[in-house]
């Protein structure tokens, strides 16, 4: 999944490790039986410096519920956030910010869409509904950028709302639940205005009380 596939290999990198480490003990154990007739050797290993501990990853989960994801991007390992992501795991509905633009995506493997393509995407929620213009970024994915305006209206409804509808045209409607999506956005929210991209507001009924 789009929404995901940027853990791929970090999710690689740690299924490795064990492996790694049982070499690594091995190989100590070798090098120390070797240290009895060697001492040489035993000098020249201890020199070794120890590795360097890995940096933190890219890409962070901040938040999960309920098949909703919110995610931020690091391209300095942790010292400033680039690009905020939340949505729904099966890609039906993201929002992504970073200091050019507001975005809302949806996407779907089984696409084939031609980039640069348009089409309608209305999305209702409640009372809330409206009609976004779409186009494709690739095979498999649309997009909209938004004014922070229109994105604090959508966030607001997904936050209320228990179920969305979502119509791509007149043709394809797929429903979807709602339920975890609120802490997750409200993640994103936070994540665009403390990175300076974007003032989208507050969650509805949020209390900011630390009791």
């Amino acid at each position: 999944m789009k929404i995901y596939q940027f853990l791929i290999a970090g999710a690689v990198a740690l299924s490795a490790l064990p492996a790694m480490a049982g070499a690594q003990e091995a190989g100590q154990l070798q090098d120390s039986t070797q240290w009895a007739h060697s001492p040489a050797g035993a000098r020249q290993a201890l020199a070794t410096p120890d590795p360097q501990p890995a940096p933190p990853p890219a890409m962070t989960i901040d938040e999960r519920h309920d098949g909703w994801v919110a995610i931020h991007h690091s391209p300095d390992h942790g010292l400033h956030t680039d690009l905020c992501i939340a949505g729904a795991e099966n890609e039906v509905l993201m929002v992504r910010a970073d200091a050019d633009s507001l975005q809302m995506r949806s996407a779907d493997d089984h696409w084939t869409l031609t980039p640069g393509s348009t089409g309608d995407m209305t999305v209702r929620i409640g009372a809330y509904q409206h009609v976004f213009h779409m186009q494709a970024n690739d095979a498999t994915t649309l997009s909209v950028d938004l004014k922070p305006k229109e994105m604090a209206e959508l966030l607001n409804g997904m936050e209320r709302g228990q179920q969305a509808t979502v119509q791509y045209g007149e043709r394809t409607v797929v429903n979807m639940t709602l339920t975890g999506s609120a802490p997750v956005l409200d993640r994103f929210r936070g994540c665009a205005e403390t990175n300076h991209f974007a003032d989208l507001g507050h969650a509805p009924d949020s209390r900011a009380n630390p009791f």
